[in-house]
């Protein structure tokens, strides 16, 4: 079994820092660390947003809080009434996945992949924004 030997003489560490890209689009660090500070950026803006609407927020807990009892109350009766029902919505779902066939699912799986591409492109330029800013 080998032992890591670090680098040789002759080569470089790879460079990830500030100032180590080439030509005009090359970018400043990768592309996962714009990614992370895109998603910081949208965390930040997300609890901004839950901070200005607070007061909103907090009024409607308390109109929720005061039906409560009632809710928990009623909710024996509805649990009762949805396990009643789950023995036909348990057929549909076995029927629904008879007609499933493998041409749809590869379909919904590109589909979903090309969304997860789209989601981290965007997450990756507004990173780049959010960086560029400080």
């Amino acid at each position: 079994m080998s032992t890591p030997t670090g680098p040789a003489d002759n080569e470089q560490p790879a460079a990830i820092g500030p100032g180590q890209g080439s030509g005009a689009d090359s970018k400043q660090w990768p592309e996962p660390l714009y990614a992370l500070a895109g998603v910081g950026d949208l965390v930040a803006e997300q609890i901004r947003k839950f901070a200005a609407n607070a007061p909103e927020i907090s009024e409607r807990f308390q109109r929720n809080a005061a039906t409560l009892p009632e809710d928990l109350r009623s909710l024996p009766r509805e649990l009762r009434t949805l396990a009643a029902d789950l023995p036909s919505y348990a057929a549909g779902l076995q029927s629904k996945a008879r007609e499933v066939n493998g041409e749809s699912v590869k379909r919904n799986v590109e589909t979903a992949q090309t969304r997860a591409q789209d989601v981290y492109r965007t997450l990756v330029e507004r990173g780049e924004q959010a960086v560029k800013t400080q």
